[in-house]
């Protein structure tokens, strides 16, 4: 039982990003589109296209990273348009919190026992669609709250 703490504390660790505000920052900008963020590059690095063709930022595990991509709006949708197909192609079971406006969407919730986080946001002439899909732990939800909520801010399309 002496070792349960330590033992604890180590897990946790491997989890938590740095203190609070002690992160690094760097600015991630998709050449084609312009989708653009800052991200905590002390706990992600980049990491090579995925299936998906999103940019995908690896974490401390392997079950976090988040993934960005760009692409042209061509049915000129807007974020409420672009909710109703998520819902149509996911269900809204796993959708624990949302918020649309004008130029963006948010939609987070439990997908595969992670907390998902994703943002969508439209460029001021709604000519370009930027996807933020960031995946974590859910033990590791507070150590991430304040990093999420920073990337999330800073993301959107350069016009």
């Amino acid at each position: 039982m002496k070792y349960a703490i330590p033992v604890l504390l180590l897990i946790a660790a491997s989890f938590a990003p740095t203190a609070a505000g002690a992160e690094s920052w760097a600015v991630y900008q998709d050449e084609t589109h312009g989708c653009r963020l800052k991200y905590a590059s002390s706990i992600f690095t980049p990491d090579a296209i995925d299936q998906d063709k999103f940019q995908r930022f690896a974490g401390p595990n392997e079950r976090t990273y988040f993934r960005v991509k760009g692409l042209p709006n061509k049915e000129n949708w807007t974020p409420a348009q672009i909710r109703a197909e998520y819902t149509k192609a996911r269900g809204k079971a796993d959708v624990v919190y949302e918020r649309t406006r004008t130029d963006f969407l948010v939609l987070s919730g439990i997908r595969d026992s992670n907390i998902f986080y994703t943002k969508v946001a439209l460029s001021k002439d709604n000519g370009t669609i930027c996807v933020l899909d960031i995946s974590y732990p859910r033990k590791a939800k507070r150590a991430f709250d304040h990093v999420v909520t920073r990337m999330s801010l800073s993301f959107g399309a350069e016009d």
